[in-house]
């Protein structure tokens, strides 16, 4: 079980994907200290340009225009320098930034990609998709570009500006003081308001995103059934729920930023009105004044970036925390670390021993609490065809589920080329296998891609053969643009027989020792029945091939059947010997038209 992070700082978290970009992360810094510098040193300019140039008296005509137009030039230069030192470190912190979010998002991705089955039951793509895309990426970016960039510059600023506005004059430091301290004990409470209302948007926002994944995914079905204006309500009132959130987080940000806001137009006036007072009675220069209040709106800037920082702080851990609970969720197919089998080496020994091919030995596995088997034991031979036939709910289904690891048995092993599946490397576990399901996705891009990514490096010719064998030729011919027409998400434009050669030709190219035809023609027309019907029959002289069945009609060539029921193997046998079984369970599932 993996160690909880749920009370780790947001720091030790990001760290291990920040860490690769530490020199970009200490350059920005160094950036942002030194534009703190010139924030600072700005009024300041300002002021002697006021006191040593246009009010002193000891200065006249062109020695006046002189000095201002030398110190105007330094107020440029510092001003530029300003500007790209904060280009500077910007471009190098966003690199750091986007960097450290691509490697979370690559981690997160490839953990929900290998979690296991289970996992999706309680998960939906749409919730998935939010955390990869969705604002909780979005705020941890916030965040981290606030405390690299604009938290760096802005101490220093605040320093210096402090420390200048002290020496210029301790009364109106003082008021600026007693402001500052009114503003924090403003923002503390809008802090704690904006963090709860931040958490039930990103909440909505999830939900909405996960219905609206999940829609679309099932487009064809809602256009099916008619039911648009179902569908168009409920995305309303998911999508109503996070304008309501959305505007009312708005409004109190807006409402609680105003009173702050307010409270700084105050504070600046008294300090106008002392500041006019000190000027005529107590001897402070205009110049001092309007540097004084240039730093004051400096430091008052600075401030309320920092209070607002800890709504940006909250935001950033909600995400992360929606993110880590995923994270930390543990595969329900865990990996072996050491003494792995090469699955190359043991199919070759078990040839030589003539062992089984795939063998369940005393296997028990139930879906939470529905129970599918109960030491179950089967055999199936190198090069033999065996079709799994039942009622729904008899384990067909999960018996291939099973064979590949998407699941873990409870009790018992599996084993195919005589070692147990959890021995082997999941991924060349899974290569073994060529799966064509009843009904296979097909990813948007051509369908020379939707082939080819069963096997990235395979030649030409190895894809077009890979396609004859599957009777992709029959209907890719008759497009304009052949293999290179482009297809949409699922293939809702092929029909369901040529997803399916499309699915076999995948599964061939995958070179796999063992083929599975998951109810594969059982929603296809009669003549795509018979085109893959002739492409599995070509492949059963070459493969190990198993075939779960709906239509029994499709198995009369396979070697052998089994019949399944309640998680059991109640008979097998070749399809005569079944079909002329008086009251057998084959006889009866053919007898009702299956």
């Amino acid at each position: 079980m993996k160690k909880n992070k749920k009370n780790e700082s947001f720091w030790f978290r990001m760290w291990p994907y920040l860490k690769e970009f530490k020199p970009k992360l200490i350059f920005s810094v160094i950036c942002a200290l030194i534009v703190g510098v010139f924030v600072a040193i700005q009024p300041f300019i300002i002021k002697y340009i006021v006191d040593d140039g246009i009010a002193k008296e000891t200065l006249q005509g062109l020695d006046k225009i002189r000095y201002v137009a030398m110190m105007c030039v330094v107020y440029i230069v510092v001003s530029a320098s300003r500007v790209l030192l904060w280009q500077a470190g910007f471009f190098k912190i966003q690199r750091a930034l986007e960097g450290s979010l691509f490697n979370l998002r690559t981690k997160f991705f490839a953990h929900v990609q290998g979690i296991g089955m289970k996992f999706y039951q309680s998960v939906s793509a749409g919730e998935l998709f939010n955390c990869i895309l969705g604002s909780p990426m979005n705020n941890i970016k916030t965040y981290m570009n606030s405390v690299f960039m604009a938290v760096p510059y802005q101490m220093v600023a605040f320093v210096i500006s402090l420390s200048a506005l002290i020496f210029y004059d301790w009364l109106l430091t003082v008021i600026l003081l007693a402001t500052t301290i009114c503003m924090a004990l403003l923002n503390k409470y809008a802090r704690r308001k904006m963090r709860l209302l931040s958490r039930d948007y990103i909440q909505s926002e999830s939900e909405a995103t996960k219905y609206l994944t999940d829609t679309l995914n099932g487009i064809d079905a809602v256009e099916l059934y008619s039911i648009e204006e179902n569908t168009l309500e409920n995305f309303q009132a998911r999508i109503g729920n996070m304008y309501e959130k959305g505007v009312t987080m708005a409004f109190s940000q807006h409402k609680e930023a105003a009173k702050v806001e307010i409270l700084r137009y105050v504070g600046t006036a008294v300090v106008y009105l002392v500041g006019a007072i000190s000027c005529v009675y107590r001897g402070v220069s205009i110049g001092v004044l309007y540097a004084f209040l240039s730093s004051m709106g400096e430091i008052l800037n600075i401030l309320i970036s920092w209070l607002n920082l800890g709504v940006t702080k909250a935001s950033a851990m909600s995400g992360l925390n929606k993110i880590y609970n995923i994270l930390e969720t543990d595969t329900t197919v865990p990996e072996k670390q050491e003494n792995l089998c090469d699955i190359a080496i043991a199919r070759e020994q078990n040839q030589r021993k003539n062992g089984p091919c795939v063998e369940f030995r005393d296997v028990s596995f139930a879906y939470d609490n529905v129970k599918i088997f109960e030491d179950f034991n089967c055999k199936v031979n190198y090069g033999e065809s065996v079709a799994l036939v039942g009622s729904s709910g008899s384990g067909k289904s999960t018996f291939s589920k099973l064979l590949m690891r998407l699941y873990d048995v409870q009790n018992g092993s599996i084993r195919v080329h005589g070692e147990d599946v959890r021995d082997y490397p999941t991924h060349d576990l899974r290569v073994n296998f060529g799966i064509v399901p009843q009904n296979p996705f097909i990813f948007y891009g051509s369908i020379w891609d939707n082939i080819k990514m069963a096997r990235p490096d395979a030649s030409n010719k190895d894809i077009i053969n890979a396609m004859e064998i599957a009777n992709v030729h029959e209907f890719v011919n008759n497009l304009e643009k052949g293999w290179n027409t482009i297809v949409g998400d699922g293939g809702l434009d092929l029909s369901g027989g040529q997803r399916q050669r499309i699915a076999i030709a995948r599964a061939v190219l995958g070179d796999p020792d063992i083929l599975i035809f998951d109810e594969a023609t059982s929603a296809l027309d009669n003549i795509s029945e018979r085109a893959i019907q002739s492409a599995m029959e070509e492949l059963m002289k070459s493969h190990t091939v198993i075939v779960i069945a709906h239509r029994l009609s499709t198995i009369k060539n396979v070697n052998r059947i089994m019949v399944f029921e309640q998680g059991k193997v109640v008979e097998e046998g070749t399809f005569n010997a079944l079909a002329e079984k008086e009251n057998g369970k084959f006889a009866e599932l053919l007898k009702h038209g299956q």
